[in-house]
């Protein structure tokens, strides 16, 4: 078996994977993902905008999506239901690891991953742009600024909290998505970390488990407010928890939400490069 990096290899095995899984019938799942988000997150904000007569941005539904805490518990959700096959460790699989090696074969499906977290994120945001029917501005605008100035008895409802005084008044909308963008994606790869390292251990299950308590630990201490939460992903993916209302000093400054990050996932890519050299593919013989 060869161990020598091959980067054609790497490329071949993670667009084979991401063919079969965007062609997999499971991926309509999206789609109603999408009715979710327009009911829970765009449609509040339609609606105060045509109450307004102004238009949003077409950049606010996806900074409300992605700092939504019901949205950022429904997305990994919904991403682990799409991924909790990979890697498909099959008795076929020990031909392809015998004919690209060991080591391709792994970066192979890693590289798949970041495919497939990047083109999840990426519909989520492009639904959210068409679903806005806003304009190009790329600057908060007086629907997120001033509804409550001008709607008083409304402060403090749930179109509010979409986007919160903590994120309009501390930070511009394109840094706002950016690192929405960016911490959620290493959210989901985070997890999809995770799922691997108990897959490669023949413990598919008990990945699953692991991921779900990951994300039901991170709502938890969220919907608390528990000091607790920055231990755990989910605080760290939501932008407008690191701030107050008014005071400019972040409560948690977000750059130690991406350290955070880069750190648990180096983590996991080592324990996941372990369990990669004691797995024994010669022994597989049938799908887990």
């Amino acid at each position: 078996m060869g161990n020598r990096l091959s980067i054609k290899s790497v490329f071949s095995i993670a667009g084979a994977e991401y063919i079969k899984w965007i062609t997999n019938p499971r991926i309509i799942i999206v789609g109603v993902l999408f009715l979710v988000m327009r009911t829970l997150a765009v449609e509040p904000l339609l609606e105060r905008a045509e109450k307004m007569g102004e238009r949003l941005s077409i950049l606010e539904p996806f900074a409300a999506i992605g700092n939504s805490g019901m949205l950022v518990l429904l997305m990994p959700c919904v991403f682990l239901i799409l991924v909790s096959d990979y890697p498909v460790i099959t008795g076929n699989t020990l031909f392809v690891v015998l004919r690209t090696g060991k080591q391709n074969w792994f970066f192979g499906q890693l590289l798949f991953m970041l495919y497939a977290v990047f083109s999840f994120i990426g519909s989520v945001f492009l639904a959210s742009v068409v679903m806005s029917r806003g304009s190009a501005a790329l600057s908060w605008s007086e629907v997120v600024r001033m509804y409550e100035a001008r709607f008083p008895n409304e402060i403090g409802n749930y179109a509010s909290r979409l986007l919160p005084s903590n994120l309009y008044n501390q930070i511009p909308l394109v840094k706002a998505v950016t690192q929405t963008a960016v911490l959620l994606a290493a959210y989901l790869f985070l997890l999809v970390l995770v799922l691997y390292f108990f897959k490669l251990l023949h413990l598919r299950g008990a990945g699953i488990f692991a991921v779900f308590v990951i994300i039901g630990m991170g709502m938890a201490s969220v919907s608390v407010s528990s000091p607790v939460k920055w231990v755990l992903p989910m605080a760290n993916t939501i932008i407008w928890l690191h701030y107050t209302e008014i005071m400019s000093e972040p409560v948690y400054p977000v750059k130690y939400s991406f350290f955070y990050f880069v750190a648990a996932i180096i983590i996991l890519l080592a324990a996941n490069y372990i369990a990669l050299r004691k797995i024994q593919f010669i022994n597989i013989q049938e799908t887990e």
